[in-house]
């Protein structure tokens, strides 16, 4: 019996080794629908199991707790990541590569409203934005909005479950407004706000020990659809740089520097200077001095 036992659980330890779950989680990208989705993580993982010389599949997370928790099991050790979840939570990851949308691994994100053309318009009003695991606010206002509006401004800033159901939300009138990467599809009646700062987009990560180099081999020879379409070499700096962002930023007032001018006058009016004379003998060197 314990012959049977470790033989399965040998045959149980080699499949696994075999097998290689690709996670998907990247709400913000703009994604038509969740069958993109799905697909996208099912090409992205045969392509990447096959380079390791394993069985790849994938699989599309919509929630960031359920993601984590699979990455925190074990069960997904390569993953395309929103950059925006990577600099809000933090983690043990290793950047592979970054995704290309439009030629570009970074874009910009805009403010789109409903029956408003300013920003001043907005306050008070609820606005959506795509989910990063819990921190939706401190990355719409200090991240991308860099502090300038207090956290009171807007009435509600709410986690929608990806950047096209936000949209839909916005288009129906269930939100006064969404912060989404630039050059989604916007609804009818709505219009682009305010343009915002470029972050990294969707990122190639690891968790774990994997073979780094063929990895990102396989990552850039991939060909993907319309939002990822492929991928180029990239570290975790950009992550890092827009991770330091989420703090409020610090707020200095403008250094005043006087115009200093003294002129010697000023110096030497009211003042009586004394100079005492030496005597010239002072200074000669006689027979006895050297």
């Amino acid at each position: 019996m314990r012959f049977v036992a470790a033989l399965f659980m040998l045959i149980t330890a080699t499949a696994h080794a075999d097998n290689v779950t690709v996670g998907l989680f990247a709400p913000s990208e703009p994604f038509p629908s969740t069958a993109s989705r799905v697909e996208l993580a099912s090409r992205l993982g045969e392509h990447l199991g096959k380079a390791l010389g394993a069985t790849g599949s994938g699989k599309y997370f919509a929630r960031a707790n359920d993601f984590a928790s699979a990455v925190k099991k074990g069960e997904v050790k390569i993953a395309l990541v929103d950059g925006a979840y990577l600099a809000a939570t933090g983690g043990n990851y290793t950047v592979i590569a970054v995704a290309v949308r439009g030629g570009e691994w970074t874009h910009g994100w805009q403010l789109v409203a409903r029956g408003a053309d300013k920003i001043s318009a907005l306050k008070g009003k609820r606005v959506l934005v795509p989910s990063i695991g819990g921190r939706e606010t401190d990355f719409v206002l200090n991240a991308l909005l860099g502090g300038e509006v207090g956290r009171d401004f807007f009435g509600k800033i709410e986690p929608a479950p990806d950047t096209a159901s936000a949209l839909a939300a916005l288009g129906l009138g269930k939100a006064d407004a969404a912060i989404v990467p630039a050059g989604a599809e916007l609804p009818s009646g709505t219009s682009s706000v305010l343009s915002l700062p470029s972050i990294p987009g969707a990122v190639l990560v690891a968790y774990g020990t994997v073979d780094q180099a063929k990895l990102a081999a396989a990552a850039i020879a991939f060909k993907g659809d319309a939002i990822v379409t492929g991928f180029r070499a990239g570290d975790a700096e950009a992550i890092r740089s827009v991770a330091r962002r989420f703090s409020p930023p610090v707020k200095r007032g403008p250094l005043a520097v006087p115009a200093v001018r003294l002129l010697v006058g000023d110096l030497v009016e009211g003042r009586t200077f004394t100079l005492e004379r030496t005597p010239a003998t002072a200074f000669a060197v006689g027979p006895d001095r050297h």
